[in-house]
């Protein structure tokens, strides 16, 4: 197709030519426009990813009183099961990830999108009305693959749709959308079933693909390098407004993929050794923040909470952690494309590893007290032993205090860190790292190990707590965390103000 480049060559408003600089108004203006395509291309990560990932918790709290099915028969889960719940959602991530990596590069980011829709609808279908435990995680292994896919194709989409100063936030908006999927579904977790609020979760999903897809722009920058300049141009001219020297932008998308070899060369464009030495970077990146426990903390607070002895509505606590995930996104948001990448990811790592290490130290003093006194009641005497009255051997220390809420506040604080760096800036710079051509495949092979991580990291939940008790797992997530910072500081690239290609 030949370019008709008068139609690009000054500045064009509604039809009318422009001389000077956007004025602020129309600044405003257009951030607007970009921000609300930002949003409803995020709307998929509210079902796929922020209601699938705390949808768990839910399950908890309703089976703990009720374990009724939609058939109204019993449904029974061990705890190896219930780590299975949170954690196969990250084993059929993985083909999810390999999948999207060829589709986003193969057939567009929006088709992608409303193809990563239909695992979530067929998944969430069967969580629905699930009355085994092998459906449940079934279901839960559908939902993760489209996890997967959803994770590469909006992530890509994100980066490339983002102007310069604005590619840090529009990422992380879409972790606000996944944080408000998620307090979406503890919210009418309260009032519905675990079943319902998976009906809700499918129905959010079709909204999605019906309504939201078909009316979002393809990405400029894979129309570019699939030689669709006009098209490129005419998105570009959206996106950018009228006053935005597009022409550059585009001949340095192009330029910028010329020189990592020119054309699609998919996975094995990858095995370029300046690709590989990325690839292990984030490889560990990922591993440092799933094992300081960021995937764990958003699937299980309310079994963390109730294991260290809270006083307090479970549910509303869980509601209470994730707007505390919400707030911490949104402080990033606001500080990512003005501090950098670096900087957001060493105060993150600082304060989860101060949260999890008091966490852990509030845990092995209240397990500690717990053999003191089941050891003082055993030394009893046989007159006082035979006594009808009930020893609470789960009290707090005698000291008239009540330390239940320690465990929520380290969780808000945990919260807090993990969500304004170590959680979402991997996959901020995840395909910030690479171009075009091979941003998807790179995507995708960083997010599938992220999660493997992620996976074992859940499943190994409820066993590493019987190796090295509760206080201990935390202490190893706080380890993990500490060693983030130096990690951030010797080997993470600031991306924050740079062309990606």
């Amino acid at each position: 197709m030949e370019l008709d480049m008068k139609k690009f060559s000054e500045p064009v408003v509604n039809g009318s030519r422009y001389e000077g600089k956007e004025t602020p108004a129309l600044r405003r203006i257009r951030h607007l426009k970009l921000v609300l395509l930002v949003v409803s291309a995020g709307l998929g990560y509210s079902s796929a990813g922020g209601m699938a990932i705390v949808w768990p918790n839910v399950f908890a709290v309703h089976t703990a009183k009720d374990n009724s099915t939609i058939f109204n028969t019993a449904i029974h889960l061990n705890s190896w099961q219930m780590d299975m719940i949170a954690s196969m959602m990250f084993v059929g991530s993985m083909p999810g990830f390999l999948l999207a990596g060829w589709l986003v590069g193969t057939i567009g980011r929006r088709k992608s999108m409303l193809a990563a829709a239909v695992p979530t609808i067929i998944g969430t279908l069967i969580i629905a009305m699930s009355y085994n435990a092998y459906m449940l995680i079934f279901g839960r292994f559908l939902d993760g693959v489209a996890f997967g896919m959803t994770v590469v194709s909006v992530r890509t989409y994100m980066v490339e749709i983002a102007g310069l100063n604005f590619r840090g936030a529009a990422s992380v908006i879409v972790n606000i959308m996944m944080q408000i999927g998620g307090v979406t579904m503890l919210s009418l977790g309260i009032i519905l079933s675990w079943y319902h609020v998976a009906f809700l979760s499918c129905g959010t999903t079709l909204f999605y693909c019906c309504i939201i897809i078909p009316f979002l722009p393809e990405s400029p920058a894979y129309l570019a390098v699939n030689n669709r300049e006009t098209e490129a141009l005419e998105v570009l001219l959206q996106l950018r407004g009228p006053y935005a020297d597009i022409h550059e932008e585009l001949t340095q998308l192009k330029q910028m993929n010329l020189l990592d070899g020119g054309k699609k060369e998919g996975f094995r464009g990858l095995l370029r050794v300046q690709h590989l030495k990325k690839l292990l970077v984030l490889f560990v990146l990922f591993l440092i923040s799933n094992f300081s426990g960021v995937q764990v903390l958003k699937s299980n607070t309310v079994r963390i909470l109730e294991s260290s002895g809270l006083k307090f509505n479970q549910s509303v606590s869980a509601i209470i952690v994730t707007m505390a995930l919400m707030v911490g996104n949104f402080t990033m948001m606001l500080l990512v494309d003005k501090i950098g990448r670096r900087y957001c990811l060493m105060f993150s790592f600082s304060l989860v590893a101060v949260a999890y290490y008091c966490l852990g130290s509030y845990n092995f003093i209240m397990d500690f007290n717990h053999v003191e006194q089941e050891l003082n009641i055993e030394n009893l005497s046989p007159m006082i032993s035979n006594t009808t009255v009930t020893y609470d051997i789960n009290a707090s220390v005698s000291t008239g205090i009540d330390w239940s809420w320690v465990p929520l506040v380290c969780l808000l604080v945990a919260a807090l860190g993990q969500s304004a760096g170590a959680g979402p800036i991997p996959y901020v710079v995840a395909p910030e790292y690479f171009p075009t051509n091979v941003r998807s495949q790179g995507m995708s092979l960083c997010t599938m190990m992220g999660g493997l991580q992620s996976f074992a990291a859940l499943q190994l939940f409820s066993p590493l707590q019987d190796i090295l008790t509760k206080g201990g797992l935390y202490w190893l997530y706080a380890a993990t965390a500490t060693i983030g910072v130096p990690y951030t500081i010797f080997f993470i690239q600031e991306t924050s103000g740079k062309r990606v290609g």
